[in-house]
C-alpha cells in the first residue's frame, strides 16, 4: 500500500540528511502530487544559500574529452567565482597555467560562468592526457594544494564506531583519495558523534576553509560520514590545546573572531596575501575583513603585515631589552647593527622592522643608519622632531606601497621644511625609507614584502608580465612603472 511504501522510505531516511523533509507521492501517469512537489522543491530552493560568484573561481573536473575542431573540454559544476572566456586559469595539483577558449553553460555558448552553473571549458595549452576527473581548475596565482586538513567531523548513526588512526576513502567534490583519521579528542568516534580531526591525504588537494566532504570505509564500501574543512594550513608545532581552541573558533559562525584566531597563532604576524591564502579569499576581501580588526586595535598592520597586538608588544619589549643589554655589554658602542639585532631576536626581516617602528613611534628606541641604540645614546631629536619622524615613517608603513608624495605629509607636520627634510634624509640614510624616483618614496618593509613575493612568482614562472606585477603589487600603473625599474636597477 502506498502508507506501506511511505512508512518504509521513512525508515531508510532515519539518520540522514533528509529525515526532516517532506514524502511526497507522485504518479507519473495521473500527474497527481506533481504540484506538491514543485512547491516544496521551491521551498527548498529558496532556503538554499546562493553560491559566491565574486571569489575566486573554482571547478571541479568531472569529466574530460576532446571535440573536433575544439580540442580539449572539461566539464564541471562551478563551486565559486567566475569564469570568462580567455581568462587564465591554473590546473590543480600540477599547477600549471592554462587559457579558456570556450565556454559553454548547460549545453550553450556563453562568454560568462557563474557559482552553481554547469560549465563545459574548451581549454588551450594542455593535452587531454594532463587532465582528469578529480583535478580542479581554479583563479591563478591564489591557492595551493594540501596533503593535511583540520576538519570538524561526525558519524552517520549507521556506521561502526571510527578508531583514529583508521583509513578511509576520502571525498571532496570530484576528487578522491585515501585519508588517515587522527581524532583530536576521542580514541574512536562513535555512530552519530562529531569530533575535531586531521586528516592525512595520501594525494595532494585543492581544499579551502568551509569545503565539505565524506569519508566511506574500505569495506564495504559505504557511506560512513562526512564534515567541513575548518583549516587547510595545520600548524606543524601548536600544541593540542592551542589547535583545540583554535578550530572551536574556526568552527563557530563568527568570522572576526576566526580571523583574529588565525593572526594571533602567527607569533611574528603575516601578511594580507598569507591570510587570504590560508582563507581561500581573495587579497581584497581580505583586506577589507581585516579592516575593522586593525580599527578595533586588536591587531597592528605594518604596510601589508598583520600581527595581533599583544604579540607585538611582546616582541617590542623583547628587541628592547636585547637592545639595553647589547649598551650594558658594549658601553662604547653607539648601538647594535640591526642585523645583529635580528639574529639575537630569531625574527624575520619584516616582523623585526614592525617591532623597530613600533618601538622609535613611542620613543623607545632609536635607529640611526644599520644601528639600534636607546634614546640619548645615538641621535638625539627634540620631541617635535621625533614626533615628525614618526609620523613620516608612519604614514609610508601604513601606505604599503600606494605611498603618498613626500611633500604632502612634510605639509602637515609641525617643524619647518628644513628640519622635516633633514629627517627624511636621516630616514633614507637609516634605510627605513626607500626613494625609488625623484616623486615615490617607500618604506623599506613593503619592499621587503614585495621582494619576496617576485621571489616566490619566480620560482613558479620566470616571465613576468606588467599586469601580473600589478596584481602581486597591488598596484596602479602610476607606481607599477617606477618599482620595476627600481626592481631592474
Amino acid at each position: 500500500s502506498l502508507q506501506g511504501v511511505r512508512m518504509e522510505v521513512q525508515e531508510f531516511l532515519r539518520g540522514s540528511f533528509l529525515e526532516r523533509l517532506p514524502i511526497i507521492a507522485v504518479s507519473a501517469m495521473k500527474g497527481t502530487g506533481l504540484e506538491e512537489l514543485k512547491r516544496e522543491l521551491a521551498q527548498e530552493a529558496s532556503e538554499v544559500t546562493a553560491r559566491d560568484s565574486s571569489t575566486i573561481a573554482r571547478l571541479p573536473i568531472d569529466r574530460v574529452f576532446t571535440m573536433k575542431g575544439f580540442g580539449t573540454v572539461v566539464t564541471g559544476t562551478l563551486i565559486a567565482g567566475t569564469i570568462r572566456k580567455e581568462d587564465e586559469l591554473q590546473l590543480f595539483p600540477s599547477g600549471k597555467r592554462l587559457r579558456v577558449r570556450g565556454v559553454q553553460v548547460h549545453g550553450q555558448r556563453a562568454d560568462t560562468a557563474i557559482a552553481g552553473e554547469r560549465t563545459a571549458l574548451n581549454l588551450a595549452g594542455l593535452e587531454k592526457n594532463e587532465l582528469a576527473r578529480g583535478m580542479m581548475l581554479a583563479s591563478p596565482g591564489m591557492l595551493r594544494v594540501t596533503s593535511k586538513i583540520d576538519v570538524r567531523l561526525s558519524l552517520v548513526t549507521t556506521a561502526k564506531p571510527l578508531k583514529s588512526g583508521a583509513g578511509v576513502h576520502f571525498h571532496a567534490f570530484t576528487s578522491e583519495t585515501i585519508a588517515t583519521v587522527n581524532l583530536y579528542r576521542e580514541k574512536q568516534l562513535k555512530p552519530g558523534q562529531e569530533d575535531f580531526a586531521q586528516l592525512r591525504l595520501s594525494a595532494p588537494v585543492l581544499l579551502v576553509p568551509g569545503d565539505r566532504f565524506i569519508i566511506r570505509q574500505f569495506s564495504p564500501v559505504v557511506t560512513i560520514g562526512g564534515g567541513v574543512v575548518l583549516d587547510a594550513t595545520p600548524q606543524k608545532k601548536a600544541a593540542r590545546s592551542a589547535r583545540l581552541e583554535f578550530l572551536e573558533l574556526q568552527a563557530e559562525n563568527d568570522g572576526k573572531a576566526a580571523l583574529l584566531a588565525r593572526i594571533r597563532r602567527r607569533e611574528h604576524g603575516l601578511s594580507i596575501g598569507e591570510l587570504a591564502d590560508e582563507t581561500g579569499q581573495t587579497k581584497e576581501r581580505t583586506r577589507a575583513a581585516v579592516a575593522e580588526i586593525v580599527k578595533s586595535g586588536a591587531v597592528a598592520r605594518f604596510g601589508d603585515l598583520l600581527i595581533e597586538r599583544a604579540m607585538l608588544v611582546g616582541l617590542a619589549e623583547r628587541v628592547q631589552q636585547l637592545v639595553a643589554d647589547f649598551h650594558a655589554r658594549n658601553p662604547l658602542v653607539a648601538g647594535i647593527p640591526k642585523e645583529a639585532l635580528r639574529d639575537q631576536a630569531g625574527l624575520p626581516e619584516t616582523p623585526l622592522e614592525a617591532a623597530l617602528a613600533f618601538l622609535t613611534a613611542g620613543k623607545e628606541l632609536v635607529v640611526t643608519a644599520e644601528l639600534v641604540h636607546l634614546p640619548g645614546l645615538g641621535v638625539v631629536m627634540k620631541d617635535e622632531e621625533a614626533q615628525s619622524r614618526a609620523v613620516i615613517e608612519q604614514a609610508f608603513a601604513l601606505a604599503g606601497l600606494k605611498v603618498p608624495a613626500l611633500k604632502d605629509v612634510l605639509a602637515g607636520l609641525k617643524i619647518d621644511k628644513a628640519r622635516a627634510q633633514k629627517i627624511v634624509t636621516l630616514l633614507l640614510r637609516e634605510k627605513i625609507l626607500i626613494k625609488i624616483s625623484d616623486d615615490l618614496v617607500f618604506h623599506q618593509a613593503p619592499l621587503a614584502e614585495l621582494r619576496r613575493k617576485l621571489a616566490a612568482e619566480k620560482s613558479r614562472s620566470p616571465k613576468l608580465e606588467v599586469g601580473r606585477f600589478k596584481d602581486l603589487a597591488g598596484v596602479t600603473r602610476k607606481y607599477a612603472i617606477p618599482l620595476l625599474e627600481y626592481l631592474d636597477r
